[in-house]
This record gives C-alpha cells, sequence and structure tokens, in this order.
C-alpha cells in the first residue's frame, strides 16, 4: 500500500512538472455595437455590428518550454458574426467566418529563443502591426486609419499574409527588428504573388517609434503594390500623442500613388480614454482624388475586460473620391458613422 502510494506522489510530480513546462490558453472577444452611417445618396443605414474595435474572435494560443531558453508555441485564431449566424465568408473572411474558415485570423506556429522568433502560417504584415500600434484608435471604430490609409496586407482590405514566415531579433534596449516573406506558390515562378516586409521600431518609456515596409508582387515577379509608414507615440501622462504617415504605389489597377499622414491623441478621462485624429489622403494620381477624416471617440472601462465605446467620424472627399467611414469589420456605406457599443474580452 505505502508503496503503491509513493509510485502515485512520484507521477503526480512528473505530471506537474510536465503541465508547468506546457499551456494553453482559450481567449476571446465579443464586440456587439450599434452604428448609424450617413452620407450616402442611397439614404441613412442603421445596424448592429459585429466587431467595431476589433473583429469577435475565438482563439487558443499555446507555449512549450523545449529547454536551454528554446520555446515553442503556436496561436490559431477564428473569427465569428456575433450578431446573427450569417456566414459573410465570400465579402470579409477575416472577420464573419463560417465553419469552412476556421483559423482564419491567424494560423501560426513560433519557434522563440535566445536568437530571436520565428513564425509560420497566416499572420499579420509588419506594416499593419505598425499602424496598428500608432493608430490611436487602433484600427477600429469610426475613427480608423484604414477608412483612408491603406490595410499593407495582401490586398482587398485583407492586413494577413498566408504561407508567411517572420523573423524577428531579440529585444536589444527597446530595439526590434523583423523580416516577414509570404510565399505566392505558384508553379514555375516563385516570384509571382510573392509578398516581402520589413520592419523596426523602438519601444522605451513613453516613446515608441516605428517604420515598416510591406510589397507585394503581382504575376511574373513585378510589383504589384508596395506600403511605407512610420510615426511613433509619446505619452505625455497627461495626453499621448500620435503621428504617421504612409505611402501606397500601386503599379496594376487600380493605380495608386498615394501619400497619408495622421495626427492623433488619446487621453485617459475618468476610468476611460478620449481618442481623436485627423488623417489626410492626398492622392497624387491624375485623379487627385483628396480626402480628410476627423474621427473622436471615448472608450469607457466598467471592468479590466469589459468596455463600452462611442465613436464618431466624418469624411470630407474631393473631386470625385468615395471614400466611407467604416470600422474594423464593416467598409461603411456614407461618409459619416456613429458607433455606440460594447466589447468584451476574455
Amino acid at each position: 500500500m505505502k508503496k503503491s502510494l509513493l509510485a502515485l506522489a512520484v507521477l503526480t510530480a512528473f505530471a506537474g512538472a510536465a503541465s508547468a513546462q506546457s499551456s494553453v490558453t482559450l481567449y476571446g472577444k465579443i464586440d456587439l455595437g450599434g452604428v448609424l452611417e450617413s452620407g450616402s445618396a442611397k439614404g441613412k443605414v442603421v445596424r448592429i455590428s459585429t466587431g467595431v474595435t476589433g473583429g469577435s474572435r475565438l482563439g487558443f494560443k499555446g507555449v512549450e518550454d523545449l529547454g536551454g531558453g528554446l520555446k515553442a508555441g503556436f496561436q490559431i485564431e477564428t473569427g465569428f458574426c456575433a450578431d446573427s449566424n450569417t456566414n459573410n465568408a465570400g465579402t470579409n473572411p477575416n472577420f464573419c467566418t463560417g465553419g469552412n474558415n476556421f483559423g482564419g485570423r491567424q494560423s501560426h506556429v513560433d519557434l522563440v529563443g535566445n536568437f530571436g522568433a520565428v513564425t509560420l502560417g497566416r499572420q499579420y504584415t509588419l506594416a499593419f502591426i505598425n499602424l496598428t500600434t500608432i493608430d490611436p484608435f487602433g484600427t477600429g471604430l469610426a475613427g480608423q486609419t484604414t477608412n483612408l490609409f491603406d490595410s499593407a496586407g495582401s490586398g482587398a482590405g485583407n492586413p494577413r499574409v498566408n504561407n508567411s514566415a517572420i523573423y524577428t531579433t531579440p529585444n536589444l534596449n527597446g530595439f526590434q527588428a523583423a523580416a516577414l516573406v509570404a510565399f505566392g506558390e505558384t508553379q514555375g515562378d516563385w516570384r509571382t504573388g510573392r509578398a516581402n516586409g520589413l520592419s523596426a521600431t523602438y519601444a522605451s518609456g513613453p516613446l515608441y517609434l516605428g517604420a515598416a515596409y510591406h510589397s507585394v508582387n503581382g504575376t511574373a515577379g513585378v510589383l504589384g503594390r508596395k506600403n511605407t509608414n512610420f510615426g511613433g507615440t509619446y505619452d505625455l501622462g497627461a495626453v499621448k500623442v500620435h503621428a504617421l504617415m504612409q505611402s501606397t504605389k500601386a503599379a496594376a489597377a487600380p493605380y495608386k500613388d498615394t501619400r497619408d499622414s495622421l495626427l492623433g491623441l488619446s487621453a485617459p478621462v475618468g476610468n476611460g480614454t478620449v481618442l481623436a485624429s485627423i488623417i489626410k489622403h492626398d492622392d497624387r494620381t491624375v485623379a487627385d482624388q483628396n480626402a480628410n477624416q476627423i474621427g473622436v471617440g471615448y472608450m469607457y472601462a466598467l471592468s479590466k475586460r469589459t468596455s463600452v465605446y462611442s465613436a464618431f467620424a466624418r469624411i470630407k472627399n474631393e473631386h470625385g473620391a468615395t471614400f466611407t467611414v467604416g470600422n474594423a469589420t464593416d467598409a461603411g456605406t456614407g461618409n459619416k458613422a456613429f458607433d455606440l457599443g460594447v466589447v468584451h474580452n476574455f
């Protein structure tokens, strides 16, 4: 009997040690908000939108300690429509995925060590990460940068790339660099559809600075589109200042040659944060379709996990431009939009 108890204690100890070296976390986000859109010739739209601040999602992530400072990890993240069971995979494959798009937001495996980190799979581009980090609205709500900025991804408003590998250097006193390649997987031509990216960031104390580049090849390796953005934030305590610039060029239709700039702020007020930005879209093509956006918002924290939000943005289009005010999951229908909703993270 004593031997049996001793054996059970030893097995329990080993099991505890094994579980301590490996873990899997279930996480998610559910965001629902009322949206009023206006400024379209077709009239106003009133809707309940899923994922105004960011797509509603369910995810799994895990890490295993391999010893010697080496760790393996993974992340699988699936979006869903919280407002209905509609499968919008045909028009929005990243946020309202159907059952056949499991892992449509992110799906990658990681290897992390003293050398840095390597991640393989479907993941965000480096340029979009920098864009989101600097945007006071975090590329969500009515005031988001991506109403006028190109999203710096694989196209069609998609800020992620498939078949990608990213290498990130170790953090050296706040400095980090990263490189991305995403393979087009076209037989006989490895350049077609290939994406490339680079980034360099510095984060220390109140200061964040970031610069990033992303390009996507067209057919036969001819450059299809490239984005270069740079900027930063500085936290003064009472207010954080945000500044960002991006250049976008596209060689194939619809042709692009634009310069976008943002100046914004975020400030703690009560249990929440006030958000504001001014964005200028400068079209350098002969069409000269410029636009300007102003956005304001407020995120009020009910707890560490739950917040209510409100935001408004207006776009002034010039010379036939047709930009609309959307949010993290909707493209929008008019040049004005108001959001009011609640988001819960778990």
